[in-house]
C-alpha cells in the first residue's frame, strides 16, 4: 500500500511544480511591467491647435474646411498658434501653407483696414485733384466729395454744391502710380463702412474731391 501510495502521488506533485514555475513567471512578469509604468514619465500635456487640412495656396480666403483641429504637445506649440474656436474664415494667407502645418497669426494676412475702427472695410477711392491728394498721408482724415449734379448720398445743403459722400473717415494709404494711372486721378484707400463703401462705388465714374480734417 505504501508503495502504491507514493506512486500515486507523484502525478500531482510533478503538476503543482510545474503550476509553481508558471506563476512565479506570471508574477516575475506582472512584476516587471508594474516596475515599467512606475518608472514610465507621465504623457505630456496636449494642446490643440489649428493645422492646414490640405495645401494652402493663399491666393483665396480661408473656409472653415481648410483647417481642422490636431492634438500636439503643449511644449511644442508655436507662438501665435491658432486654436479650433478661432475665427478664420474668410482670412487670407501671406503665403501658401502645406497640409499639417500649424497656422499661427503671422501666417494671416491682416485686413488692410484693422486697426481703424471696427466693422470698418478699405475702400478704393479715385481723386480728380492730384495736388489736394499729395497733402495726404496715413491717417489723414477726410471727407469725400461728388460733383453738384451727381446723385446724392447724403443730404447736404443747397442746390449747387457738392454732395458729401463720406465723413471724417481716415486715409489708409495713397497709392503710387505710374503715369498713365495717375493721369485718371490719385488712388488713396479709406477706412469706411459697408454702405459708404457701396455709395462709393457708385461714384467711382464721378469727379471726387476732398475736404481735410486732420
Amino acid at each position: 500500500m505504501k508503495l502504491f501510495s507514493t506512486t500515486a502521488r507523484r502525478p500531482f506533485w510533478a503538476r503543482w511544480h510545474r503550476w509553481r514555475r508558471l506563476l512565479a513567471a506570471t508574477a516575475a512578469a506582472l512584476a516587471a511591467a508594474g516596475a515599467l509604468l512606475v518608472l514610465r514619465p507621465p504623457a505630456p500635456p496636449a494642446v490643440e491647435v489649428l493645422v492646414a487640412a490640405h495645401d494652402l495656396s493663399g491666393l483665396v480666403p480661408l473656409t472653415d474646411a481648410d483647417t481642422v483641429a490636431r492634438s500636439i504637445p503643449a511644449a511644442v506649440v508655436p507662438d501665435g498658434a491658432l486654436a479650433p474656436g478661432d475665427p478664420v474664415a474668410g482670412r487670407a494667407l501671406r503665403s501658401p501653407v502645406r497640409a499639417g502645418e500649424i497656422l499661427t497669426e503671422v501666417r494671416l494676412a491682416d485686413p488692410p483696414a484693422a486697426g481703424y475702427g471696427a466693422d470698418l472695410v478699405a475702400a478704393p477711392v479715385r481723386l480728380a485733384d492730384p495736388g489736394a491728394a499729395a497733402l495726404l498721408r496715413p491717417g489723414s482724415r477726410i471727407d469725400v466729395l461728388a460733383a453738384a449734379g451727381d446723385p446724392p448720398v447724403v443730404d447736404y445743403p443747397g442746390p449747387d454744391t457738392a454732395r458729401r459722400i463720406v465723413r471724417d473717415r481716415p486715409v489708409i494709404t495713397v497709392v503710387a502710380e505710374d503715369d498713365a494711372a495717375h493721369s485718371l486721378g490719385t488712388l488713396i484707400v479709406l477706412a469706411v463702412t459697408d454702405e459708404e463703401a457701396q455709395a462709393l462705388a457708385g461714384h467711382a465714374a464721378d469727379r471726387l474731391s476732398i475736404a481735410i480734417r486732420g
